[in-house]
């Protein structure tokens, strides 16, 4: 096999194999022992480790057809590029993951809590309110026993999976 051969045959797999770690997901989780905790960013290296194969093997390729280059040549080329993109993707990847919301809540916390009834709500009768919890406001499913009109403070009573049960508050809340 020649040693084009052989960059061609990285960049194909590290490519495939990328893309195949993006759409599928835990199917190279076998490669967590390969530890990027350094970074910041609790991630799998699985992406990281084929972005370096197939720049190896396109820096490889640029380094023979492109500048003309002989085997080391080729090689230091592969190496720097394997180096610099998959360092590029590991800082790209750990910086997604610190964007990645944090822990959320269970309705059951709710209990409680204020909020405002965004669509009419009583007794056999569905509506939705706003409930902020933890820097989060989510829209919820409610019910009440009595009358509620859109626009009114409600205070969480019970949950019901992810439905809640409201009453109508009867003091001024104050923002938490």
């Amino acid at each position: 096999m020649s040693l084009e051969a052989a960059y061609w045959l990285l960049l194909g797999l590290g490519l495939g194999l990328l893309v195949l770690s993006l759409v599928l997901g835990d199917l190279f989780d076998f490669l967590d022992f390969l530890d990027l905790d350094f970074l910041g960013g609790d991630f799998s290296p699985a992406p990281v480790f084929f972005t370096a194969m197939g720049a190896f093997g396109g820096g490889g390729l640029l380094g023979i057809n492109a500048f003309g280059m002989g085997a080391g040549g080729s090689l230091l080329t592969g190496l720097a590029s394997a180096v610099l993109l998959g360092g590029l993707a590991a800082l790209l990847f750990a910086a997604l993951r610190r964007q990645e919301a944090g822990e959320g809540f269970i309705t059951e916390q709710l209990i409680g809590a204020r909020g405002r009834c965004t669509l009419a709500l009583g007794p056999n009768k569905t509506g939705r309110v706003l409930i902020t919890h933890s820097g989060m406001t989510r829209s919820f499913s409610a019910t009440s026993d009595s009358m509620i009109a859109a626009g009114a403070e409600v205070v969480v009573t019970d949950t019901v999976g992810n439905a809640l049960t409201v009453a109508p508050a009867t003091t001024p809340s104050a923002q938490s």
